[in-house]
C-alpha cells in the first residue's frame, strides 16, 4: 500500500489549518521539527556508541540553543551558566 497521495496531505493541511488556525499551526510545525531533529540525532548515535556526544558536548549544545556563550567554558561553567539562565525564565 501507497502512502498518502497529493490530495490526502492537502486536505489534512487543510483540516489542521481550519482546526488549529495558522499561528498554531504555524507553532505546532516548529515543535516537531525540532522534535525531529533531535530524533535524527539519537538514531545517529545511540547510547554507548562510538562517535557518541560526550555530556560536555550535550551540555554545550543546550547552551548554545539558550544563546549562551560557550567560549572558554568548561563543564562546571557550562552546568553554572545553563542553571543562570533557566533559573531566570
Amino acid at each position: 500500500m501507497n502512502g498518502p497521495g497529493l490530495l490526502e496531505l492537502l486536505v489534512i493541511g487543510l483540516l489542521a489549518w481550519l482546526l488549529l488556525g495558522p499561528q498554531r499551526l504555524a507553532e505546532v510545525a516548529r515543535s516537531l521539527g525540532v522534535a525531529w531533529r533531535e530524533f535524527r540525532g539519537y538514531r545517529a548515535f545511540p547510547l554507548g556508541a562510538p562517535g557518541a556526544r560526550g555530556e560536555e558536548e550535550q551540555l554545550r549544545a543546550a547552551a548554545e540553543r539558550l544563546g549562551i556563550t560557550t567560549d572558554g567554558l568548561d563543564e562546571s561553567g557550562l552546568r553554572a551558566a545553563l542553571q543562570a539562565r533557566l533559573s531566570k525564565d
